[in-house]
């Protein structure tokens, strides 16, 4: 019985054991399936790309590395086409004319190494926007460097050419740009064709279509560059120029390009005979006022004139601001120059007034004289004597100023025949104006003055004056106080 029992109780034991091998198996079936799927999503993304992946901004989901390649060697260089321009040069360069390749393959590879197909399903179950990138694009861009090397050889001989046609192979001044340029032919002779090559080497692989050759591509030592930034130093350098701080005339790129030599050799020059030649002759037309003509407005409103003649105005020292203008220049900054001057006046007016308020105004035609205070007021009038016209004694009409005064004085007129004074007179009160020639002063042999009386009897062409008005102008004016005659 007891036998028997045990033997039961075995049967029953392996019978449930049997009964639970199902659900086990059925698990690692299902882990098998779900281990290959993986496993095989897993080698399927180590050659296509991911949903919602691009490269380099294209769109390649589930595209495979074969027909990625294709695509970025397509977008790369399908059309590519460089302008090269710079140092006198101006060419295109297409892929063909290089034999530029781009090596797509290697860049889809580099792309899809940056995926993580382990996990893939993370990755699509997110569905995320995936931006690859194929990194350094002169990585896999070949070309010819010995076609890069003709084209350049070819454009320098091309602009060499030009320039010997057309006689302009210097430096030469834009008028347009205020600024020294050099022409092409001028450019491209001093190209570096290595460097160059080079240069535009470096920038196909990099598949810029635009290249520009600068520096890095020149002939090392003295350049046509060094030649054009010294004379445009130069051009820099305007030089205001002033009388009594009103502005004459501005030195600009314009003028100084006139004085400006560039050598064969070169060599940068700036002239001062030149702008000494200027400065003596166009600035001083332009500036002094000695002896000119002028029109003015008297304080009391009568429009006058006087003719050229006379000693008061400007004049400047022309080959001292021709040196000042030259130092300017060359120091290389903007600058103000105040004119130097053998003679100066009140103000700056070509043709018009340039003395003070505070002058003497003698009128011929009406005889009269007017002494204007620095107010414009009428300090003192009087009429006067001046010199006889028809025996070529007028009196000199011009800008003059009151040059001495003495009192008494004795005037003394030139010799005759026979070595001996012509007149001697003694006056008063005399205020010279052209020197010890003519000038102010009483004349006690008259009775009247004004009026015709200049016609007939007139003076040797001082301006004769009564003894009263001859005393009240003496005590009144100055040496140094402007007197314009006129007619």
């Amino acid at each position: 019985m007891e036998q028997s029992s045990r033997g039961g109780h075995f049967a029953s034991a392996s019978k449930k054991k049997h009964t639970n091998r199902g659900p086990v198996i059925a698990l690692l079936v299902l882990l098998a399936v779900v281990v290959a799927i993986y496993l095989g999503g897993v080698a399927y993304f180590n050659f296509f790309f991911m949903p919602s992946t691009s490269v380099d901004g294209q769109d390649v989901s589930l595209m495979n590395v074969e027909d990625v390649a294709t695509s970025l060697t397509a977008a790369k260089t399908s059309g590519w086409k460089a302008s090269v321009s710079g140092d006198g040069v101006s060419f295109e360069l297409a892929a063909a004319d290089i034999s530029l390749a781009y090596d797509g393959e290697s860049a889809a590879r580099a792309a899809i190494a940056q995926q993580h197909p382990w996990a893939w399903p993370i990755e699509l179950a997110q569905g995320a926007q995936q931006s690859l990138s194929t990194g350094d694009v002169s990585a896999y861009v070949s070309l010819d460097s010995d076609a890069i090397s003709s084209a350049v050889a070819n454009a320098v001989s091309a602009a060499s050419s030009a320039g010997a046609s057309s006689g302009t192979t210097d430096i030469t001044y834009d008028s347009e740009k205020k600024a020294y340029t050099a022409s092409d032919s001028a450019q491209a002779s001093r190209i570096d064709q290595n460097a160059a090559t080079q240069t535009i080497a470096n920038q196909a692989k990099t598949l810029a279509t635009s290249i520009e050759l600068g520096d890095e591509s020149l002939q090392a030592g003295e350049s046509v560059d060094d030649a054009i930034k010294t004379a445009n130093a130069m051009l820099a350098a305007t030089v205001t120029l002033t009388l009594g701080g009103t502005e004459v005339t501005t030195v600009d790129a314009d003028l100084i390009s006139q004085w400006i030599t560039i050598g064969d050799d070169l060599s940068v020059t700036l002239s001062q005979d030149a702008i000494t030649t200027w400065a003596k002759g166009d600035l001083s037309a332009k500036t002094d006022s000695v002896g000119t003509a002028r029109t003015y407005t008297r304080p009391d409103g009568v429009q006058e004139s006087v003719v050229a003649g006379g000693v008061y105005g400007w004049s400047i020292n022309g080959a001292e601001a021709a040196q000042d203008i030259y130092n300017d220049i060359m120091a290389g900054s903007p600058t103000t120059l105040e004119l130097p001057c053998y003679s100066s006046a009140a103000t700056y007016n070509p043709g018009g007034q340039d003395w003070p308020t505070r002058f003497i105004d003698v009128n011929i035609s009406d005889q009269h004289a007017i002494f204007f205070d620095s107010d414009g007021s009428v300090i003192w009038e009087a009429d006067v004597v001046t010199g006889q016209p028809n025996l070529n004694r007028s009196t000199t009409q011009g800008t003059w100023t009151i040059t001495n005064k003495q009192s008494p004085s004795t005037l003394v007129g030139p010799n005759d025949e026979s070595g001996n004074p012509q007149w001697v007179s003694h006056v008063d009160f005399w205020m010279g104006v052209v020197g010890n020639l003519m000038g102010f002063h009483n004349a006690p042999w008259r009775s009247s003055f004004g009026g015709d009386i200049y016609l007939t009897n007139g003076s040797h062409g001082c301006i004769n004056l009564s003894y009263d008005d001859a005393e009240k102008l003496y005590s009144l004016c100055n040496v140094g106080d402007v007197v314009i005659i006129h007619e």
